[in-house]
């Protein structure tokens, strides 16, 4: 299935390709605060309708996140994470028609994954 998302003004547009099963709701700082609801995808999976350009970056702690948000309305749809920088996760909130409540969710504790030695690369960062 294709999914059309992107921020709240609009500047941003862009196309997932594939089956939205689970989303993960990390609590670190970050997802917290801005809500973001995690989707992994290939780099493949995803196509930009507008130009990379139109996204401002975000990098902070150990500077492999990368997470792109829209400089005129603030809504981030999308991050490369720490834990695998060359895949995407997409901000679910972002996606059109989608049903979050319907979606299930598995929980990741991000604000105590540096205690945790066992992390899994499916797992925000």
């Amino acid at each position: 299935m294709t999914y059309r998302g992107g921020c709240h003004c609009g500047r941003v547009a862009f196309e997932v390709e594939g089956e939205l099963v689970e989303v993960i709701d990390c609590n670190c700082s970050i997802c917290f605060q801005s809500g973001f609801l995690h989707w992994w995808i290939e780099p493949t999976q995803l196509k930009l309708l507008s130009p990379r350009e139109k996204l401002s970056t975000y990098v902070w702690g150990t500077g492999k996140a990368q997470h792109y948000f829209c400089p005129v309305c603030g809504v981030s749809p999308l991050r490369n994470p720490s834990s695998d920088p060359a895949k995407y996760t997409v901000n679910v909130r972002c996606l059109e028609g989608v049903d979050v409540s319907a979606l299930k969710s598995r929980k990741f504790d991000g604000r105590n994954r540096l205690k945790v030695p066992d992390r899994k690369r499916d797992e925000p960062g």
